[in-house]
């Protein structure tokens, strides 16, 4: 009795440790394929917009929670797929059942890893991203009151500040404008238009006050009276902006809000605020995520046992299938709330009403050594 309890206490810790290697592996590297595009954008900040190096890294960090929430469910159903593709294509699955192992026992130690790879991903929503995004709201706020030239992009109109639309035609340097476009809506009773051939973008951190140094245009404005039209050229012009005021419609309250928050905003606009509705999908989408990462793990035992036996790419195809069709489902989630087809909280558990069934038919197959033809890709092993 003590040798078997001593074997299996050895297969727990055989089967975990061939799980941990490829799962953290598998976060590098779809942590970094997913942020290859966002590191491109932060490397602009650096060479076209003069952004320190230190602020940049401090983005990317805050970043990371946020992209760790998508890739930890991939990268569990990975390690699983991986860690039993190997173990059954080794003939290592065929010789502990020979000895006696069952095929739920083989579950114990994937059960305790995907509950881990739950819990980190729970994490990661419940807290790490929002500190990620509360941190990189302020972040993004002293950046702008240090270089205002980062709410700005040539050739396109941005709405970085509230009710203020800026075009710029080409900076030469990082304060210097060509072809100035803006249009002021601030007062809504007398909107205004101001065009000129160049600016300087000036700056000034202590105050949280950016000015445009605007030269050679004219301003164009109307009054309250339809019929009351003013034009007036300048050679120069100031513009003067209270970042606190016009950054994010006047919130300088830049924090993640809380689900009582969320609640209150809803419950205000009578159910019907998309912007709201989507926070709080955002927010119940921290579990589904969690209990993806706990299906993924458990679900990817028959499929890494079935593409061992059929070849070696046959569960692992279906895997990434299996991510693909997951997110897709997510998507479809956000669009039947779009449309108010759908609460928020029924939305995002769409993916787990194909993900869950499929797992459980998975599991009851191979406990009768039964093979689903769908998943026979590949030859058979002889």
């Amino acid at each position: 009795m003590y040798i078997v309890s001593t074997m299996i206490r050895i297969l727990d810790r055989y089967i975990l440790k061939e799980l941990l290697v490829p799962f953290f592996f598998g976060i590098f590297i779809l942590t970094f394929l997913i942020l290859i595009h966002q590191l491109l954008k932060l490397m602009e900040l650096v060479i076209d917009k003069g952004v320190d190096l230190l602020s940049v890294g401090q983005i990317f960090l805050t970043l990371l929670p946020s992209f760790f929430l998508l890739t930890i469910p991939m990268a569990a159903l990975m390690a699983s797929v991986m860690t039993f593709n190997r173990l059954s294509y080794d003939n290592e699955i065929i010789a502990l059942k020979s000895a006696g192992v069952g095929f739920y026992r083989f579950l114990r130690p994937v059960l305790f890893f995907s509950v881990g790879a739950a819990l980190l991903t729970l994490f990661m929503g419940m807290i790490a991203q929002p500190w990620g995004g509360g941190s990189f709201n302020s972040l993004a706020m002293r950046i702008l009151k240090k270089r205002a030239s980062v709410g700005i992009e040539e050739g396109k109109f941005k709405g970085t500040f509230s009710n203020i639309v800026i075009y710029v035609e080409s900076m030469p340097t990082f304060t210097e404008m060509e072809g100035v476009f803006i249009y002021d809506t601030r007062d809504p009773s007398s909107p205004k238009v101001i065009i000129a051939k160049k600016g300087v973008l000036l700056n000034d951190p202590d105050t949280g006050t950016i000015e445009f140094h605007l030269l050679n245009g004219s301003l164009h404005a109307k009054r309250k009276d339809d019929s009351d039209y003013q034009r007036v050229v300048f050679s120069t012009y100031d513009l003067k902006l209270d970042l606190g005021s016009v950054l994010q419609g006047g919130n300088t309250n830049l924090e993640t809000p809380t689900y009582q928050e969320i609640k209150q905003k809803l419950e205000a606009s009578g159910g019907k605020d998309l912007r709201t509705l989507r926070l709080l999908s955002e927010f119940y989408k921290n579990f589904s995520f969690s209990l993806a990462s706990l299906v993924f793990g458990i679900v990817g035992v028959p499929l890494g046992i079935i593409s061992g036996r059929t070849g070696r790419l046959g569960g692992f195809t279906f895997g990434i299938g299996l991510i693909t069709l997951y997110y897709l489902l997510s998507t479809l989630g956000d669009y039947l709330i779009t449309i108010q087809l759908a609460t928020p909280f029924l939305a995002v558990w769409v993916p787990h009403l194909a993900l869950i069934p499929l797992t459980l038919y998975l599991l009851r197959g191979m406990a009768q050594e039964s093979y689903p033809r769908f998943l026979q890709l590949g030859n058979k092993r002889p």
